[in-house]
């Protein structure tokens, strides 16, 4: 018999104490940390859920990311869009009708304004963001719109696009531009019509079918006696005929309808009344001896005023019709010299460039923010200050004045504020991306409000609170201090230690 054993399990009681020294040390790494768990291991059940949560906020944090790219791009937009219809105010304040100023300085003025401008306006376009440039739909990687010497004063830039429009290709005999041969006398061509007399008949005709200088529309007479003859529906080239029936009384007229090459839809009246004085005034055919020489004089007044519009309206109108085809908005000329201005994406093939940029900002949400400088509003304010830096002005005289009225009425026309409603205006595309941005808000607020949630949800499962990690801490403590005062004492209960 063993007398001096132990009666107490030594061998349990360590083993207790040793787990409790573990969990301390656990506790401590807890508190330490801040974490309930140092694995996914020791999670247990609730793995399951811990990663769905993670994989979660895991998705919402890309999709704050892509929010927060778009926020980026949006802003820079928002400044450039403004300063854009900034300047959109600005051209339209130089097209004043008549506003010549002192010895024509408004017109000087005009051009050299209309070139800071679209300089300006350039240097928007090609706006970037580290190196990422924003008004070229998904072509971020260059330049959208070539420099203003490259588009203006380059070899096949708009400047001699302009000139070829106007007055032809050079080497091309047959192509007399939109306002004919105007130095040569004998060329009856005015802006691309011919006329001619036999007896008492005048015709006025297009010179071939092409899209050049004038076009007929029609003409009228309040004369019944003289009629005037049109077909409308005749192929180009059509022609106007003037039948003298009879003679005209003084104050009678005939008036002949042309269209300009920038918009046939819009046409001009060229009324000549009859008169007896002698020369005729302005606007008016001297009535002859008979009736064939009321029509010679008829035709040789016509050729007057169709000079005056030639040169004045006329040269407006081709210079627009220049811009309607440089600038084009898909790239596409009449003119296969005309270097291409614009270099970043097309739009889609709806026209919808915001579609050319787009990002997801939740499972089912897809916000499109693209934006192309070619579209509508904002070619239509490069041209608009791109036919008045290209057009000389100067000096003060009636044909000058002419031009320049001719380019503000177009000018107020196309960017008047009654255009903000159509697809690809300035107004119209800030409206289009702050619908993007009004998007972009309401769904970063529900994830802001979720990734909240969701990390509440994580906290309660990862998250160990200091308070009550170190009550048990305290607790564990006072046992464990228990627990070896306790195993030192009985330890000691021996059959020897009794007997003593």
């Amino acid at each position: 018999m063993i007398v001096n054993k132990s009666l107490y399990p030594v061998s349990t009681t360590i083993k207790t104490i040793t787990g409790m020294q573990k969990q301390l040390e656990s506790l401590q790494l807890q508190l330490a940390t801040g974490k309930r768990y140092n694995s996914l291991a020791e999670i247990g059940s609730n793995r399951i859920h811990d990663l769905n949560i993670r994989a979660r906020l895991g998705r919402i944090e890309g999709f704050m990311a892509n929010i927060q790219t778009v926020e980026t791009r949006l802003s820079f937009y928002t400044n450039g869009l403004e300063r854009l219809d900034e300047i959109e105010a600005d051209a339209r304040a130089l097209a004043v009708p008549g506003a010549y100023g002192t010895d024509g300085i408004n017109l000087a003025n005009a051009k050299n304004q209309a070139t800071a401008l679209l300089g300006e306006v350039i240097d928007t376009l090609n706006t970037d963001i580290m190196g990422q440039y924003i008004f070229g739909g998904n072509a971020s990687d260059r330049k959208p719109v070539a420099s203003f010497d490259e588009i203006m004063h380059g070899p096949n830039g708009f400047v001699s696009f302009v000139q070829a429009r106007q007055t032809g290709n050079p080497a091309d005999p047959a192509d007399l531009g939109d306002l004919g041969d105007v130095d040569d006398p004998a060329q009856q061509g005015i802006g691309r019509l011919d006329r001619t007399v036999a007896a008492n008949v005048v015709t006025v005709s297009e010179d071939g079918d092409h899209d050049r200088g004038f076009k007929l529309a029609g003409g009228s007479s309040t004369n019944p006696a003289i009629t005037v003859g049109f077909d409308p529906n005749a192929p180009q080239p059509r022609e106007v005929t003037v039948d003298f029936g009879a003679q005209p009384e003084p104050g009678q007229s005939v008036t002949i309808l042309v269209t300009y090459p920038d918009d046939r839809s819009r046409t001009e009246a060229i009324t000549l009344k009859a008169t007896t004085d002698d020369p005729p005034p302005p606007g008016t055919f001297l009535i002859g001896a008979d009736t064939d020489e009321t029509a010679a004089n008829f035709s040789d007044s016509l050729k007057s005023s169709l000079v005056e519009l030639r040169d004045t309206a006329l040269t407006a109108s081709s210079t627009y019709a220049a811009a309607d085809q440089f600038f084009t908005k898909r790239g596409e000329t009449a003119h296969p010299d005309a270097m291409q201005w614009y270099q970043g994406q097309y739009a889609t093939e709806d026209g919808n460039s915001r579609l050319s940029v787009s990002t997801n900002i939740d499972e089912s949400t897809r916000v499109n923010y693209g934006v192309t400088a070619n579209e509508d509003g904002i070619v239509e304010l490069v041209k608009g200050l791109a036919v008045f830096a290209v057009s000389e002005l100067t000096p003060l005289d009636d044909t000058n004045a002419g031009i320049y009225d001719g380019l503000v009425a177009l000018q107020r026309a196309r960017l008047s504020e009654v255009n903000n409603a159509k697809p690809g205006s300035i107004e119209g595309i800030t409206m289009e991306l702050g619908l993007a941005a009004h998007t972009l808000n309401t769904v970063k607020a529900r994830h802001t409000q979720y990734d909240a949630q969701l990390k509440t949800m994580l906290s309660d499962i990862e998250t160990a609170p200091v308070e009550e990690v170190a009550m048990q801490m305290l607790a564990l403590q006072t046992r464990l201090q228990a627990s070896y005062q306790v195993t030192s004492m009985v330890s000691q209960l021996t059959l020897v230690n009794y007997l003593r």
